[in-house]
C-alpha cells in the first residue's frame, strides 16, 4: 500500500447506488481519505444524515438553495453546517479535492466532469453516459491539464489493470465480460411481456434501476465498448463483448504474442472502487478471496444479438461517430425511464434506439459545446416516436 497521506474526496451522487458504495468504502480508510464535498438528486434525507456525518466543506442539492439550507440548518448544529450549498455540480467539482468521484448519472456529470480535469484533478467516473459523450474531450483536457480519468466500473477497472505497464503496440484486443443480465434465460419470444419488476431483479449485481435495464438490455455493454474506445485508445475493431454468467472474469487484454491477460475476482464493485482511490497501488483485502476450486466451472458465449439487440445498435454507434453515442445515450434514458414507469414496453426500447440511430448517425465529430445539444435534440426525438 501507498505511503499514507491523507486525501480529500468529493463524491458527486452520494445518495445512489455508487455513492453510498463509494462513501461505504471511505468509511474503511478514515486515516487516508477525508470526504469534503456531496451531492444528491432528489434524496434530501440521506444528504442531511451525509452531511451530518462527513462534515463536508460544500454540498449540492438542486431544489437546495435557501429551502434546503434552511432545513439543513435546522436539523444540524452550526459546526456541521459550515458546509456550503452551492449552485451546480461543475462548481463543487471546481472545489479542491484530490480525487472527484463521478457516480451520477446521465450526462449531467459532464461539467463536472470538465472542471475536475481543467484543474489537475483526478477523476474517478462511473458515470458511462459522461464518457460515452465526451471521451475524447476528457481524455484531450486530461492531457493538458495533467489529471487523471480512473474508471469506477468494473470492467474498465479490470482492462485498466491488464493493460498496466504493457506496451501498447503489442496490444491486439481487449474483452469485456457481460453476466447477460435479469432477463438472460427468459425466452425470447416473451421478452415483450416482461415487466420492469422481472428486469431489475439481476442475478449477481446490485445497481440502481437505470443501470440495471442497461445490463438486461446490454445496452450498458455497448456504452462501455465506446467508454473503452476512449479510455484506451482503441479502435472500436479491438473491443470485444463476452457472455460470461459467473460474472467472476471482469476483463481481459489480448496481446499480439497470443496470450490473455485476465482479472478474476468475487463480484464485488468494492474492488473497482479501491483499486481508483488507491492507483496505483492495491489495498488490503477490499473483496473476499477468489476460490476457483469451489466455483469449479466458467461459462463463455458469444452475444445474441437477437436477444441483445440493444448492444449491437450500440456497437454499430460506437463506429459511426459521436453523433449517434450521444443521441443513443440521451434515448435510452428516456426509454428506460419509461420503462420503469409504463409508458414503454421492453421490446420498444430496441426498436425506438434503432430509430435514433438511423437519424444521428451521419454526425461524425461534435464540439464539447454542442454535446447538451444533440443530447436535448435526441431525448426530443425520442418523446415523439418512442413514449406514449
Amino acid at each position: 500500500m501507498a505511503d499514507k497521506k491523507l486525501q480529500t474526496v468529493t463524491v458527486l451522487g452520494s445518495t445512489g447506488s455508487v455513492g453510498k458504495q463509494v462513501l461505504a468504502v471511505l468509511d474503511k480508510y478514515p486515516d487516508r481519505f477525508k470526504v469534503v464535498g456531496l451531492s444528491a438528486f432528489t434524496n434530501e434525507k440521506l444528504l442531511r444524515d451525509q452531511i451530518d456525518k462527513y462534515s463536508p466543506k460544500h454540498y449540492y442539492y438542486p431544489a437546495g438553495g435557501v429551502e434546503i439550507q434552511t432545513s439543513l440548518f435546522d436539523f444540524l448544529d452550526d459546526e456541521k453546517f459550515a458546509a456550503k450549498c452551492v449552485g451546480s455540480l461543475e462548481e463543487l467539482a471546481e472545489f479542491p479535492s484530490d480525487i472527484v468521484v463521478s457516480a451520477v448519472s446521465g450526462i449531467a456529470g459532464l461539467w463536472a466532469a470538465v472542471a475536475t480535469l481543467k484543474r489537475g484533478g483526478t477523476l474517478a467516473i462511473a458515470n458511462k453516459e459522461t464518457i460515452v459523450c465526451a471521451g475524447r474531450h476528457l481524455k484531450a483536457l486530461e492531457k493538458k491539464y495533467g489529471g487523471k480519468i480512473l474508471p469506477l466500473d468494473t470492467e474498465h477497472s479490470a482492462i485498466m489493470q491488464c493493460l498496466n505497464g504493457e506496451d501498447p503496440k503489442s496490444v491486439r484486443s481487449i474483452v469485456l465480460t457481460a453476466s447477460g443480465g435479469a432477463l438472460r434465460d427468459v425466452p425470447i419470444e416473451k421478452l415483450h411481456k416482461v415487466t420492469a419488476r422481472e428486469a431489475l431483479n439481476h442475478p449477481v449485481w446490485n445497481m440502481g434501476k437505470k443501470v440495471t435495464i442497461d445490463s438486461a438490455t446490454l445496452f450498458n455493454k455497448g456504452l462501455e465498448v465506446i467508454e473503452a474506445m476512449h479510455l484506451f485508445s482503441l479502435a472500436p475493431e479491438k473491443i470485444k463483448v463476452l457472455m460470461h454468467r459467473e460474472s467472476i472474469i471482469h476483463g481481459m487484454a489480448e496481446f499480439t504474442d497470443g496470450s490473455l491477460k485476465a482479472l478474476l475476482s468475487v463480484p464485488n464493485m468494492a474492488l473497482a472502487i479501491e483499486t481508483a482511490l488507491f492507483w496505483p497501488h492495491k489495498s488490503n483485502g477490499a473483496v473476499a478471496e477468489l476460490d476457483l476450486a469451489k466455483i469449479e466451472t466458467l461459462n463463455f458465449s458469444a452475444p445474441d444479438f437477437e436477444r441483445y439487440p440493444c448492444l449491437q445498435i450500440a456497437m454499430q454507434a460506437a463506429k459511426s461517430g459521436e453523433g449517434a453515442c450521444i443521441a443513443l445515450s440521451a434515448a435510452d434514458e428516456v426509454l428506460v425511464d419509461g420503462f420503469l414507469n409504463g409508458s414503454v414496453k421492453y421490446n420498444d426500447i430496441p426498436h425506438t434506439l434503432e430509430k435514433v440511430y438511423a437519424k444521428f448517425h451521419k454526425i461524425k465529430e461534435v464540439g464539447i459545446e454542442d454535446i447538451i445539444g444533440i443530447d436535448a435534440e435526441a431525448r426530443k426525438y425520442t418523446y415523439s416516436i418512442g413514449v406514449k
